[in-house]
């Protein structure tokens, strides 16, 4: 996750009527306290976005064989050690802002080869430039405050032909006043820092750090999801995920 002390503060996206999906007196913290906080029962939560990302992106990642892998903003390291499983000879790096989701992610596996990185996604990556042939990021693009920056670092550190992968919470939750957030033992919900960022601006931000927007895709809360969580219930019908496809643009285009 991206550090808060960055020069460009985030904007709180405030919703202009009266939601049932508001939660009651949220706590706003810093993206780094919410997600050290976080970290301690983050892989224990039933997550629906997760789930989705299971069923739509892990096959499409499947589909190559990667030898560099970047997961940027590796939380817990979920999808970093699944990687690791799909392809066990490849170099695989994580980085993330949280030292409590690091930890996690390094604690599941000592063994594992993932190379963990305590980094701030909001400045320069800690890499050189044209090195991983598969970058993913997962749920993380509403904590960045300049997507110009993130993405122009996206490209930098992308090898020719690279695949990239952002996936991140459907701006029309954000529009219900839905962001990340957790409920901590003292039963107060946690809200780290976040913006809605529009499906456009991503597009547009990604677009003009030289990178081809391949495939955009946009998942609902559907009956094979309440299937699995009831508390995808509630979301049914709404557009809960979107998975956005992308290659470095090609010189000669």
């Amino acid at each position: 996750m991206p550090d808060q002390n960055s020069k460009e503060s985030p904007r709180l996206h405030k919703v202009p009527f009266t939601s049932p999906f508001l939660p009651r007196n949220p706590k706003i913290v810093s993206v780094k306290d919410g997600y050290d906080q976080w970290s301690e029962i983050y892989d224990d939560e039933t997550n629906v976005l997760i789930m989705l990302e299971e069923r739509y992106l892990q096959p499409r990642l499947a589909q190559k064989d990667y030898r560099n892998i970047f997961d940027c903003g590796c939380g817990t390291g979920r999808l970093a050690h699944w990687l690791r499983r799909q392809f066990p000879e490849a170099e695989i790096c994580g980085a993330d802002f949280s030292e409590g989701m690091l930890k996690k992610a390094r604690d599941k596996d000592i063994n594992s080869r993932i190379s963990w990185h305590y980094a701030d996604l909001n400045q320069s990556f800690p890499f050189s430039g044209a090195l991983f042939d598969l970058i993913v990021s997962n749920l993380v693009i509403e904590h960045i405050n300049s997507l110009d920056n993130y993405f122009a670092e996206i490209k930098r550190v992308a090898a020719p032909g690279a695949d990239i992968f952002i996936t991140g919470l459907h701006p029309a939750m954000h529009l219900l006043g839905i962001s990340a957030r957790f409920e901590n033992k003292a039963n107060e919900q946690i809200l780290p820092e976040s913006q809605c960022h529009s499906l456009s601006a991503i597009f547009n931000a990604a677009v003009a750090a030289g990178l081809h927007v391949t495939r955009i895709e946009e998942h609902i809360a559907d009956a094979e999801l309440v299937a699995q969580a009831v508390k995808a219930e509630r979301y049914l019908g709404i557009p809960l995920l979107f998975i956005m496809q992308m290659k470095p643009a090609r010189s000669d285009r």
